[in-house]
């Protein structure tokens, strides 16, 4: 549940970041790490990006960075690609470093069994208590096609081109979210915000409506839900929807 204002504020700048760290960027716009960079430098993310990888000087046109230590300041957004420990280690890092947010696409934590739970939920309270907060692990990203913040690697964006408009779409699920908006782009709509939280170790479904819900631009939000273990934020985005109006159509599966 978005318990103070300070989670809101959280929330709203992972929304609209100032500044994107991928950590495990490439210079392959084809692969995990490198198709996010494609598509804000496509879609005008005017923030600075802050490619973490380091055997190159340069990746996708940007200067790249050898580790997060490196950075002149903390960005207000970590990208974690990289797989494994080596992704525990980087929220780790993040979190040490004072990044706000990290948006963990790696797999491998609780979507497998019981060690990556402990793993999954070791991390994410290491997270917390620094303050950071964790969309995923397992999550297929999130994407503002208002300010061009598309911090995922979804390739439905490369198959249906994207339209800023009135819609916000939020799943667990990243091909729920594709499907979606695939639909909606087929007929014409634009969509704003395309969110995936996957394992859900910390943000949910129902913090990102709340969050979208901010955001004047948008008229619609749909939510796909697989669990629901955060009634008290989905009350809040019902609140929210009907103060201004917006209908909030929730799928539970």
């Amino acid at each position: 549940m978005v318990s103070d204002n300070r989670d809101a504020a959280a929330l709203d700048r992972l929304l609209a970041p100032a500044s994107i760290a991928i950590v495990g960027a490439s210079d392959n716009p084809d692969k995990i790490g490198g198709r996010p960079i494609h598509y804000m430098r496509r879609h005008g993310y005017a923030g600075t990006l802050y490619p973490i990888n380091p055997q190159r000087a340069e990746v996708q046109g940007e200067r790249a960075w050898p580790d997060l230590d490196a950075l002149p300041a903390p960005p207000d957004l970590a990208i974690v690609a990289v797989a494994g420990e080596q992704a525990v280690q980087a929220v780790d890092r993040c979190a040490a470093l004072g990044v706000s947010a990290a948006i963990v696409i790696s797999a491998g934590f609780s979507e497998t069994g019981e060690a990556g739970r402990r793993t999954q939920d070791a991390m994410t309270a290491r997270a917390r208590a620094a303050g950071m907060r964790i969309v995923g692990p397992n999550s297929q990203g999130l994407a503002n096609f208002g300010n061009g913040a598309i911090a995922s690697f979804s390739t439905m964006f490369l198959e249906v081109e994207p339209q800023d408009g009135p819609v916000a779409v939020i799943s667990q699920s990243g091909g729920m979210c594709a499907m979606v908006y695939g639909l909606l782009r087929q007929r014409g709509v634009g969509v704003r915000h395309v969110h995936a939280t996957g394992n859900e170790a910390d943000v949910t479904v129902a913090e990102l409506a709340c969050a979208v819900l901010r955001d004047p631009e948008v008229r619609i939000v749909l939510l796909y839900l697989e669990s629901l273990r955060d009634a008290g934020a989905l009350a809040d985005a019902a609140a929210l929807a009907r103060a201004r109006n917006v209908p909030l159509i929730a799928v539970k599966a």
